[in-house]
């Protein structure tokens, strides 16, 4: 299952015109979108004041509204390289006679410009289409199918929570997740040192990246077909490779003295321990879920060490089994992205199981509608103002529901659960049918 016969690109073999159709129409979704939408925090507060600083020679910390590891901060400093070059002097216009009285964006009184919006979002556009090439190859090595490839890919490139996360929101999860799934492909060569730099990389673009790793030592110390000397070393291989990207990584923010800043997302989680459960939604409540979750990653961790046959294929379904249990618990508050994380599992269940994936994408969606819901005060502000498009006046504050937006929030441990449940039926019906032939072989 881990053939390599199948891994170039060559989307004009087959399907090369439903390839490009989807490639048009996801983009024409994404430049309507782009330069005419914003969020509140990481658009109009985050990213201005990073690509400010930076631009006036301040490094990604120094602004005050950089949390994440460096990664993503990098490419804003890029990108603040770039607006000096052409000369971007403004990031924002101020507009007092919209929605007076009121901010309209956190940190800042004005809406972010459509020259902003456009070059923020350059980076997420293009790791869209590459994480879209990525998802194509996937499936493609899985199935060996090219028309179901253009639909791997069309499950990656169409789903509205990529869209809303880079050509909206304006996040970096295709970043993390370009370089996640590009290494579950290497990992499937056994390039293992390779692997390990490009999961550093997403784990330092976005921590979520990691959950996949347990399932990946446990196939690496598994390999009976090798003495332990050689699996060990394979280990070492991918350890090595993740260590040495996390020092190339973070060694700016050490020789400038801003390692600890670094750090802030991490240690800044650790106050959320001390929360307790609660039945509203809470995004402390996830580690009311740890004990079970610790318990869960143990026993696939387990059974993956004890497989002696169809390994590949059993790591692929274990690999669904570790990506989706924190994105699909009840009570948990998410933000608007983390659904994209769920992707790859997605385009894995699709690869084995057809069309019956169409519904965790669809439910998916719901990640779309929160980010909707709980953006919508501004999200589509500038559409307004530079449009007039929209009277700004008549969009309601908060989506003027907040039963609208508590349903969607009960809502979104849909996707996984789904999954969880397409297994377990698919798991039933094999074991069904093993026993059926069972009982046929002794009768007759």
């Amino acid at each position: 299952m881990f053939s390599k016969d199948s891994k170039e690109f060559r989307p004009w073999e087959k399907g090369c015109k439903a390839f490009i159709l989807v490639l048009v129409v996801g983009l024409a979704i994404r430049l309507f979108f782009i330069p005419f939408t914003s969020s509140p925090f990481d658009v109009a507060a985050g990213w201005v004041a990073v690509v400010d600083g930076t631009y006036s020679g301040d490094t990604i910390y120094e602004s005050g509204w950089y949390f994440y590891p460096p990664v993503w901060g990098y490419i804003l400093s890029i990108l603040s390289g770039v607006a000096d070059v052409i000369g971007m002097g403004s990031f924002g216009d101020v507009f007092p006679s919209i929605y007076e009285g009121q901010v309209l964006t956190i940190g800042h009184g004005m809406l972010t410009n459509m020259g902003f919006n456009i070059l923020v979002k350059i980076p997420a556009l293009i790791f869209d289409v590459l994480a879209g090439v990525v998802a194509y190859e996937i499936v493609k090595r899985l199935t060996g199918d090219q028309k179901k490839a253009v639909i791997g890919f069309a499950l990656w490139f169409l789903a509205p929570v990529v869209i809303m996360s880079s050509s909206i929101l304006c996040m970096f999860d295709s970043i993390m997740m370009f370089l996640m799934m590009l290494s579950l492909l290497t990992f499937m060569d056994k390039r293992y040192f390779l692997t390990g730099m490009l999961l550093s990389m997403a784990f330092l673009t976005k921590v979520f990246a990691i959950v996949i790793v347990p399932v990946m030592i446990a196939y690496i110390l598994s390999e009976y077909d090798l003495d332990l000397k050689k699996r060990m070393r394979n280990l070492l291989y991918a350890a090595s490779g993740f260590i040495l990207m996390c020092v190339i990584i973070y060694l700016p923010a050490i020789v400038m003295g801003e390692f600890q800043d670094s750090l802030w997302f991490f240690t800044s989680r650790e106050s959320a321990y001390g929360g307790s459960f609660s039945w509203s939604p809470s995004f402390n409540n996830v580690f009311f879920y740890f004990p079970f979750l610790a318990v869960g990653y143990l026993a696939i961790f387990a059974y993956m060490l004890t497989r002696r046959e169809n390994r590949e294929r059993t790591f692929l379904w274990l690999m669904v089994l570790s990506i989706i249990p924190i994105f699909s618990l009840p009570f948990v508050a998410y933000t608007p992205t983390y659904g994209i994380t769920i992707l790859p599992a997605i385009l894995i269940l699709y690869s084995f199981k057809g069309r019956v994936a169409l519904i965790p994408w669809v439910l998916l969606a719901v990640y779309a509608f929160h980010g909707i819901a709980h953006y919508w005060e501004t999200m589509f502000y500038p559409m307004a103002a530079y449009l007039d498009f929209l009277d700004v006046n008549s969009i309601v504050e908060s989506s003027g529901s907040r039963l609208f937006y508590s349903a969607v929030l009960f809502m979104m441990f849909t996707p996984g659960i789904s999954i969880f449940l397409i297994m377990l039926y698919y798991m039933l019906k094999q074991r069904e049918v093993s026993l059926w032939t069972l009982i046929q072989r002794r009768s007759a």
